[in-house]
C-alpha cells in the first residue's frame, strides 16, 4: 500500500423524481382499480402492483460503492456487481475527473458500449480511467468531484479534467 490516505464515497440511485414517478405510477393503478375503471381486470391489476414494486425495490437497493487507497481504486454496484472490482495503480494509464453527459453511455446505471463500460447513479461528473493493458475506459460516477480531484492528486495521477 502506498500511503493510508482513504476515500469512501457511498451512492443510491434513488432521487426524489424518482420517488415521484413511482407514487404516481402505483398510486394511478390502485385509484384505477379502487374506482372500478372502465378495462381494469383485477389479475392485471396484481400483475401491475408487483412489477412496480419489484422495479421500485430494485431501484431502492441500487448502490454504488467506491473507494480510492494507495492499492488503486475499488468499486462495488450492488446488485448488479457483486464482487468487488479493483484497478491497481500499476495497471492504470491515465485517471482524472470527467464532467460527463449521460447520454454518452446510454443513460445512468451499469452501461456497456459507446466510449467503454460506465458504472453511475446520477450527476455529470465521474473518474475517467484508462487501462495501460488495452486502452479500455471505464468511467465511475462520483458526486464529489473536488474531493476525487484531490485524493488523485494525492497519489499522483494525473488529475485534469477534460
Amino acid at each position: 500500500m502506498r500511503n493510508s490516505r482513504v476515500y469512501n464515497e457511498n451512492q443510491r440511485f434513488v432521487t426524489w423524481w424518482i420517488c415521484v414517478l413511482f407514487i404516481v405510477l402505483v398510486g394511478g393503478g390502485i385509484y384505477m382499480r379502487w374506482t372500478n375503471a372502465e378495462g381494469s381486470n383485477i389479475s392485471e391489476f396484481y400483475t401491475g402492483m408487483v412489477i412496480g414494486v419489484l422495479v421500485g425495490l430494485f431501484i431502492f437497493l441500487l448502490r454504488l460503492r467506491s473507494r480510492i487507497d494507495g492499492d488503486g481504486i475499488h468499486i462495488r454496484f450492488f446488485p448488479l456487481v457483486w464482487k468487488e472490482k479493483t484497478w491497481r495503480w500499476d495497471d492504470i494509464a491515465e485517471v482524472y475527473v470527467k464532467k460527463y453527459s449521460p447520454w454518452e453511455y446510454g443513460g445512468w446505471g451499469y452501461r456497456i458500449g459507446g466510449p467503454g463500460i460506465a458504472y453511475t447513479t446520477k450527476g455529470r461528473y465521474g473518474i475517467q480511467i484508462v487501462l495501460k493493458r488495452n486502452g479500455a475506459r471505464i468511467l465511475l460516477g462520483t458526486q464529489k468531484p473536488e474531493e476525487v480531484r484531490e485524493i488523485l492528486e494525492h497519489y499522483n495521477t494525473r488529475g485534469q479534467e477534460v
